[in-house]
């Protein structure tokens, strides 16, 4: 009886710690069982993509996977083709196949580049799909940004575009990944 007793004047007791100045929760100040019970949300990788996500949305393109190997505690699967004046290589990084928190493209060509074969490769991946992700503005910036490269954030992702006409790079991103 003692510890239930004990037990109320402590409920009770938090409770009015909690209370604003009129004896009541200030509406703006959620409780502290609300933010505990409030879930976290991860940035740390591209939620909802996995490994074999990337690795469907790359074969019809012809390239093979293989791995995942272990690198600095990463794994980390490689995707590759090639011909004399074309190659494709995406290597793809996450702690786990369901965590993938960057994806590196490189297209390196031969004789008259064109930009149409990275964007082949590049609007595959723009095209991922993961929470927060918007395909057609990826692709579309893709387009648009070729040429000249950059930078830019859609949803939980960081694109970037870089290099030149014979070898150009496209990193994708969670927003906090440590890459």
């Amino acid at each position: 009886m003692r510890n239930m007793w004990k037990v109320a004047v402590l409920a009770a007791t938090a409770a009015a710690a909690c209370a604003g100045p009129s004896g009541s929760q200030q509406a703006n100040q959620p409780s502290q069982a609300a933010q505990a019970s409030a879930p976290t949300v991860e940035t740390r990788w591209l939620r909802g993509l996995w490994a074999d996500d990337i690795k469907d949305a790359l074969r019809p393109l012809g390239l093979t996977c293989k791995g995942p190997v272990m690198e600095n505690r990463t794994n980390v699967w490689t995707c590759e083709s090639g011909t004399p004046l074309v190659t494709y290589k995406v290597r793809i990084f996450g702690v786990a196949p369901g965590k993938i928190d960057y994806i590196n493209a490189v297209v390196t060509q031969s004789g008259a580049a064109k930009d149409a074969l990275p964007l082949r490769l590049f609007g595959a991946l723009g095209g991922l799909r993961f929470e927060g992700a918007d395909a057609e503005k990826a692709r579309a910036w893709m387009e648009a940004t070729m040429t000249a490269g950059g930078a830019t954030a859609i949803g939980p992702a960081r694109y970037k575009l870089s290099g030149e006409a014979g070898r150009r790079v496209l990193d994708l991103k969670s927003a906090d990944s440590e890459w």
